[in-house]
C-alpha cells in the first residue's frame, strides 16, 4: 500500500507539471493577443465576440476559453501538489475540457480555414493544439494512476447544494442543447453540421460556435448527472463548467450591451430577448453552482474519526481515568 501511494504521489507531481505546461501555453498566447492589441480592452471585446481587428496585420489567437481553461489548469497543480483528495479527479476534468476544445483546430487550422493567418501562425496554433491534446491523454493517466492509489472512501456531497447543482446544471446543458436543437431546425441539417466542425471564426484557437456550445451542453448533463449521485469525484468538473458557464453568459452579455440592446429590451424581436434571457441565466446558475460546489464534501469531516473502528493513523485512545472507581 504505502509503495502504491508513493508511485502515485509521483505520477501526481507528473501530472501538476503537466497542467502548469497547458496554463503556460494559454498564457503565451494570451500575451501574444495582447501585444498584437492597441489596447488591452480591445482583447475582452474579442472574447465577447465583438469585431476588432489586431494591429498590424496579425489574427487574433486566443478566446475567452484561454484564461478559464488555464486558471482550471494551476488550480488542479495546486490540488495535486496539496495532495488534495479531489486532485485526480481535477486532473481529469481539465484533461476532458482540454479535449473538447483543442480539438477542432486540428482540422480547422490544417485546412486553412481562417483567412489572413500566416503559414507560421498556424503552424505554432496547430503544434500547440496537438500539445494539448498528448498533454490531456498523459493527465488521464495520471489521474488514473492517482484514483489507484488514493484511499478509496468516497465522499458524497451535501444534499442542499448538490441538488442546486443538479438543478441549475441540468437546466443550464437543456437549454443550451434545446438552442441547438433549433439552430438544426433553422439551418438544415448540412449548414448546422458546417457550424458544429468548421464554421467561419475569428482565433486561431478558437473552437467553431456550435462545438462550444454542444461542449457546454455535455459538461453541463455530466456535472448534473454528478451532482444527483451526490458524487465528490464530479465535483472539480463541476466547478469548471460552472466558470465556463459564467464565462460564456458574461461574454454575451458585454456584447449586447455594447451593441445597446439590453437598454431596450422590450422593443427586441422575442429570439433575441430569449438569448439575453439565456445569457443571464447562464451567468446566475454558473455563480450558484460555484458557490453550492464550493463547499466541503459530507465526508470530509467524517475522515478525521474511525473508519471500519479502526482509529486513523497518528490518533491513540484516549488514557485511562487516574482515580479508579471504588471496588474496582
Amino acid at each position: 500500500m504505502g509503495r502504491r501511494r508513493a508511485r502515485a504521489r509521483g505520477v501526481g507531481g507528473f501530472g501538476a507539471l503537466l497542467c502548469l505546461l497547458l496554463a503556460l501555453l494559454s498564457a503565451g498566447w494570451i500575451t501574444r493577443d495582447l501585444f498584437a492589441a492597441q489596447r488591452p480592452s480591445d482583447l475582452w471585446w474579442v472574447w465577447a465576440a465583438v469585431p476588432t481587428r489586431p494591429d498590424g496585420a496579425r489574427v487574433w489567437a486566443t478566446t475567452l476559453l484561454d484564461p478559464v481553461s488555464g486558471l482550471g489548469c494551476l488550480l488542479a497543480a495546486v490540488a495535486v501538489l496539496r495532495r488534495s483528495p479531489s486532485a485526480p479527479c481535477a486532473l481529469g476534468a481539465v484533461a476532458g475540457v482540454t479535449l473538447l476544445f483543442r480539438a477542432p483546430p486540428l482540422w480547422n487550422l490544417g485546412a486553412e480555414g481562417l483567412p489572413g493567418a500566416g503559414a507560421g501562425a498556424r503552424e505554432w496554433a496547430l503544434i500547440t493544439a496537438g500539445v494539448a491534446l498528448v498533454v490531456s491523454g498523459l493527465l488521464l493517466v495520471a489521474a488514473s494512476a492517482g484514483r489507484s492509489g488514493a484511499d478509496r472512501r468516497e465522499s458524497r456531497l451535501r444534499r442542499a447544494p448538490a441538488v442546486v447543482a443538479l438543478l441549475l446544471l441540468a437546466c443550464s446543458g437543456l437549454i443550451l442543447a434545446a438552442w441547438q436543437v433549433y439552430s438544426l431546425r433553422e439551418l438544415g441539417w448540412s449548414a448546422y453540421w458546417g457550424s458544429v466542425v468548421g464554421d467561419t471564426y475569428r482565433a486561431l484557437l478558437q473552437p467553431p460556435v456550435n462545438w462550444t456550445l454542444l461542449s457546454l451542453a455535455l459538461l453541463s448533463l455530466v456535472s448534473a448527472v454528478g451532482a444527483a449521485r451526490r458524487s465528490a469525484s464530479l465535483r472539480p468538473l463541476g466547478l469548471l463548467t460552472a466558470s465556463l458557464l459564467v464565462a460564456h453568459g458574461a461574454a454575451v452579455l458585454a456584447a449586447e450591451q455594447r451593441a445597446g440592446l439590453i437598454g431596450h429590451f422590450r422593443a427586441l424581436a422575442p429570439r433575441t430577448q430569449l438569448d439575453v434571457a439565456t445569457a443571464a441565466f447562464t451567468v446566475l446558475a454558473g455563480l450558484v453552482v460555484l458557490l453550492a460546489l464550493a463547499r466541503p464534501a459530507a465526508g470530509a469531516a467524517a475522515t478525521r474519526g474511525t473508519v471500519g473502528g479502526r482509529l486513523p493513523p497518528g490518533y491513540a485512545p484516549p488514557p485511562p481515568p487516574s482515580d479508579l472507581p471504588p471496588n474496582w
